[in-house]
């Protein structure tokens, strides 16, 4: 359990700071800013699941972080933590696919809100919980994933 001695915000903010984040306080709920080297990538969950298992199988061992509500619905997203873009370039096409799809990369500066309790209700970690000298997929790794992902969807060619 990762929040079980927590009685505040602030205790929930202690957790996040040793772990490493770089988070705030805002409003009595607490948030990770992102920045070029620590984001997130947005993916509407029917995709999620499919992103998550694309990312199983690539070559470079990472641990997959992903934020999600406990009701997902069509409209609802998951938010992958990434580490920088590394590797390849997409081009506008790609990325416009990505975008149709409700796929899209949170900007530098922008909250991304962390869940606070070890409750299935609200916003959770799916999966894997952070902890210490964990290695985030890229950026480009959770696009590309979810572009291939994409693509064989269209082709009728999913797994």
């Amino acid at each position: 359990m990762m929040f079980e001695n927590c009685h505040t915000p602030d205790d929930v903010v202690c957790v996040y700071r040793a772990l490493g984040f770089t988070v705030t306080c805002v409003g009595g709920r607490v948030a990770l800013i992102a920045t070029p080297r620590l984001g997130g990538v947005a993916v509407p969950s029917y995709l999620a699941h499919g992103v998550r298992s694309g990312l199983d199988v690539d070559a470079t061992p990472t641990t997959t972080l992903v934020i999600g509500r406990s009701r997902s619905g069509p409209e609802t997203e998951q938010i992958f933590l990434v580490g920088p873009a590394a590797g390849r370039r997409f081009t506008s096409h790609v990325l416009d696919q990505l975008d149709d799809a409700g796929v899209r990369i949170l900007d530098v500066g922008q909250r991304i809100w962390l869940p606070m309790t070890d409750s299935s209700i609200g916003w959770k970690w799916l999966g894997t919980q952070p902890s210490l000298g964990i290695r985030l997929p890229s950026a480009t790794s959770v696009l590309t994933a979810a572009h291939d992902l994409l693509l064989a969807t269209r082709r009728g060619t999913l797994p």
